[in-house]
């Protein structure tokens, strides 16, 4: 167990609003993995709404943070942090309560509102507060303890409501707008309490109960000297104690004080042998044990010695032999001079003694201890000497089973040792070398990974406060990440999947495209050839050759209207004014949808000239002259198009202009996307931007009343602007259609699509 937690509550239910603190339980796996969520709550307004607001917290704290996949992947990537996950879950829940409060209507009183989220993992604590909680730590500092507050400043978050309560204009704020980190140190507390806690205790009587009590009682304790005080003012408190490294640390105090002299002599010895075995790098050998095998085998390989026979000696020679001896033995005085000297008899008594023998006192004085290590590497070497006479040449092999063969059968075992050891050091080099690389292409992996995990997590908290900008910067980071994943064995290519997954969502939702997987089918024009289509009055008119198909959405009938002097209807416009237009080469076609009558407009060779995107406002056409890069408009007359002028005041590039809508304002759209707005008569500053991913093929431009739609049909895509500034809201994809037109009803927020003689409808969520 790294910690030991318990709660404090008292008066609870005696004042206005919700008190209460939540510790989660989760099982053995969980709290290994992830840790033990805990929150304390003070909110203030109804006791009803109160508690919905913290069933609310507590259920979804636990369902964004305990079941986030991440939290199964920590045991297999390493790097990964729960401060990332902790994070992204804090985010999470904070959209989902704002989301919460925005549904229910729930008006919290902000001043008496005070929230702790935290999670306690081993000895490390992360937590998210808002209001006036205090987070307090107590440690120790030389003999005693001390406690500092670390509680983080809230900012104001404003009303939580409007006085109205109009659900549309309803707001709730980001709460729990950063997370504290930090380790707690071992053998430390960590008090959690609302304001009022730390007013009626003393921070010197708080250290005392708290570190001489176990959490529990400490809890008890307190409780009960607030019990004496003679208000109902409600007690809240989480008391943490770090228990990581504690019982190591009592233990080795202990054993430190303890040890005498030669123990810890002894100990140390033991340690530092058992340290250098704990520290010897894997696959290695060890020379030291080698170099004691090698010795025990010379030892045992070495001829013992022969024991020398005792001399025997004639008894005349007997008393001399041991004068002489004693003589010799006893000190380096001189002898006498009136005993005779046998100097024989001497020197067969220095020849009996043995080479290395400390009875001799020149031995005592020169003799130098022989290096164990390099004797006995000379004699491994020594049968070596031979391979330098050895020469490369036809009958080397002959030369070499010569020289093997008559090498004695010692030296021949020392020589397979030796190439036996030669040939496990360096295959332990080459093994060590290779586990080293693997081991830092793995730790690089899981480097990656983590960082690829830790961006895509600051990609949602980016989006969850609409910063697009800095989450399609981060977007184009995680692609280039993803650029250097391997991908080649195939647990790579489930973590780069899953990973790969994530970012092609991330992607979707930073670029707002809303994929439509089954749009719904509402007419089928079989036979009708139908080419275009168009929204008016609650119809959808569809157009072919020389005729147009009143058609009423997800209805088998329709009501077939015949132009008459025309061969093809193209590019139907609606002026809002119960009138389609469409332009027919020469004259443009003209169909009332109340009356169902059509007519003829004439338009002059000099206005049909280099015809092509055009649009119809109050009675006027609005062309596009892309060569010029100027849009010319025709007032209506009499006799149709007669005449024309520029339009545009100042120059400006139209050379990309694929189509154009007007609606009091001139919208042209780019082949990229792009709208450039033009009002009375010149360009205006508008913040519409190229659409990401580019469209390569933009063809046709709506301007409504509130939205723009532009639409791509070779990336079947209909876009959806602002029309105040342009920014853009979604973007719908329909892959499972080959749409060739479009139209929308914006009443209704619906689009339809014209793909192949079928028409499909989608909804458009803004």
């Amino acid at each position: 167990m790294y910690n030991k937690i318990s709660s404090i509550i008292l008066n609870s239910g005696k004042a206005n609003g919700l008190s209460d603190v939540y510790i989660a339980q989760p099982d053995s796996l969980k709290e290994s993995l992830a840790g033990k969520v805990f929150i304390i709550a003070e909110i203030g307004g109804k006791k009803t709404d109160g508690r919905k607001v913290l069933d609310f917290l507590i259920s979804s704290i636990d369902e964004n943070y305990y079941n986030d996949e991440k939290i199964l992947l920590r045991d297999k990537i390493e790097g990964l942090k729960i401060e990332n996950i902790f994070e992204a879950a804090i985010s999470k829940t904070n959209k989902n309560l704002s989301e919460f409060l925005t549904e229910e209507k729930i008006r919290l009183n902000t001043s008496a509102t005070n929230i702790t989220i935290g999670v306690i993992f081993e000895n490390k604590l992360y937590f998210s507060g808002f209001g006036k909680n205090k987070a307090l730590l107590i440690y120790r500092h030389g003999e005693q303890h001390e406690i500092i507050n670390v509680e983080a400043n809230a900012s104001d978050i404003g009303s939580l409501a409007n006085v109205n309560g109009d659900k549309a204009s309803f707001k709730s704020p980001a709460i729990f707008s950063s997370v504290i980190s930090g380790e707690i140190p071992v053998g430390s507390y960590f008090v959690f309490t609302s304001e009022a806690l730390p007013e009626y205790i003393s921070g010197k009587d708080m250290i005392g109960i708290v570190t001489k009590l176990p959490p529990v009682v400490a809890a008890e304790q307190i409780k009960n000297i607030l019990n004496k005080i003679n208000s109902f003012i409600p007690f809240l408190g989480i008391i943490i104690k770090n228990t990581v490294g504690a019982d190591n640390q009592e233990i080795r105090e202990e054993v430190e004080q303890n040890l005498s002299a030669h123990s810890s002599i002894s100990s140390l010895n033991y340690t530092e042998q058992k340290t250098e075995r704990m520290l010897a790098p894997a696959g290695l050998i060890s020379f030291s044990k080698m170099y004691k095998g090698a010795r025990r085998l010379i030892s045992d390989l070495k001829p013992k010695p022969i024991a020398v026979p005792k001399k025997v000696y004639h008894e005349k020679e007997e008393r001399h032999d041991d004068s002489a001896s004693i003589q010799s033995i006893k000190s380096t005085q001189s002898i006498q001079s009136t005993s005779p000297i046998d100097f024989g008899k001497v020197n067969t008594l220095n020849n009996m003694a043995r080479a290395d023998s400390f009875m001799i006192k020149e031995k005592i004085v020169f003799k130098k201890r022989p290096n164990p290590i390099g004797a006995n590497l000379k004699r491994l070497l020594t049968p070596l000497a031979g391979i330098s006479n050895i020469h490369l040449v036809p009958g080397a092999k002959s030369g070499i089973k010569n020289w093997f063969g008559g090498m004695e059968k010692k030296n021949r075992l020392l020589f397979f040792i030796l190439a036996l050891v030669v040939i496990i050091f360096v295959g332990s080099l080459v093994f060590t070398n290779w586990n080293k690389k693997q081991q830092a292409a793995k730790n690089n992996y899981n480097n990656l990974v983590a960082t690829i995990s830790e961006k895509q997590s600051a990609i949602d908290s980016f989006m969850l406060y609409n910063d697009e900008n800095d989450a399609k910067a981060t977007l184009t980071e995680v692609q280039t990440l993803l650029g250097y994943l391997p991908k080649e064995k195939s647990d790579q290519a489930i973590v780069y999947k899953r990973l790969e997954d994530v970012y092609n969502t991330q992607v979707n939702k930073v670029q707002k495209v809303v994929k439509i997987d089954s749009p719904e089918k509402v007419n089928d024009l079989s036979g009708l050839q139908a080419t275009n289509i168009v929204w008016a009055n609650g119809k959808i008119y569809a157009g072919a050759s020389n005729l147009i198909y009143a058609v009423i959405p997800s209805s088998s009938e329709s009501t077939k209207i015949q132009v008459t002097g025309v061969s093809n209807l193209n590019n139907p416009r609606f002026d809002r004014k119960n009138i389609v237009y469409y332009w027919t080469g020469d004259k443009i076609a003209k169909l009332d949808v109340k009356t169902g009558k059509t007519s003829l407009i004439n338009m002059s060779s000099s206005v049909n000239e280099n015809f092509g995107a055009y649009d119809i406002y109050n009675g006027n056409l609005y062309k596009l002259a892309k060569g010029n890069n100027q849009i010319r408009k025709s007032v209506s007359s009499v006799s149709g198009y007669s005449t024309e002028v520029d339009w545009i005041k100042e120059t400006d590039n139209l050379s990309q202009v694929s189509d154009i809508s007007v609606n009091g304002s001139v919208y042209a759209l780019n082949a990229n996307g792009g709208v450039i707005k033009f009002y009375v008569n010149k360009k205006v500053d508008y913040s519409a931007v190229a659409i990401s991913p580019a469209m390569s093929a933009a063809s046709k431009i709506i301007a409504g009343t509130n939205y723009i739609y532009v639409f791509d049909a070779g990336s079947k895509r209909l876009a959806v602007l602002a029309i105040k500034d342009g920014h853009l809201l979604n973007q719908y994809q329909v892959d499972s259609l080959s749409p060739s037109d479009f139209a929308v009803d914006e009443r209704n927020k619906t689009a339809y699509f014209l793909s192949g003689e079928m028409i499909y409808k989608i909804p458009l969520n803004q």
